[in-house]
């Protein structure tokens, strides 16, 4: 269950197309929540059995919508709570602290990661992206585990944002 099911999870709707198949999102899926604020479905830019130009081309939109005149109000970086901080998980995360785009990171799949291992890995996952403006979450669309902390995260940045 990868970006589009959390998104789904956290909406409390299934509005994003799910696939059991990674790397579905082959463009930016706009979703208008109410009259508060639209979400951006990204494709996933470092999957690593996307074509090379197809990874590319998914950077290149991803980075027109993070600079353009109107740049987001929060940013939901998802990494993979399975796997070690990956090279473009780390790019990103700099790209959008560069930015100045408000940043929340959730450690996705947290559901697949043994309890034997959790607390390193978790322990690993924030010594590379947490900081005291850019929390981490662990987070499973399939349990639910820690949803309702990430919305409340996301909600308040969004909050924040709508005050300045």
């Amino acid at each position: 269950m990868g970006k589009s099911s959390l998104l789904n999870a956290l909406l409390g709707i299934p509005v994003a197309r799910v696939s059991a198949t990674p790397g579905r999102t082959q463009g930016l899926y706009w979703y208008r929540v109410g009259e508060a604020f639209d979400v951006v479905d990204c494709p996933g830019y470092g999957y690593a059995k996307a074509a090379r130009t197809s990874r590319e081309l998914f950077a290149g939109l991803i980075e027109d919508l993070l600079t353009s005149a109107a740049p987001p109000a929060a940013a939901l970086l998802l990494v993979d709570g399975r796997l070690s901080p990956q090279e473009s998980d780390r790019s990103m995360a700099l790209f959008l602290r560069e930015a100045g785009i408000p940043t929340v990171v959730a450690a996705t799949k947290w559901d697949d990661v043994k309890s034997s291992v959790r607390v390193a890995r978790r322990r690993e996952l924030a010594l590379e992206y947490e900081d005291p403006t850019r929390p981490l979450v662990a987070v499973s669309s399939k349990t639910g585990e820690n949803l309702r902390q990430l919305a409340g995260l996301l909600r308040s940045r969004l909050t924040q944002h709508v005050q300045e």
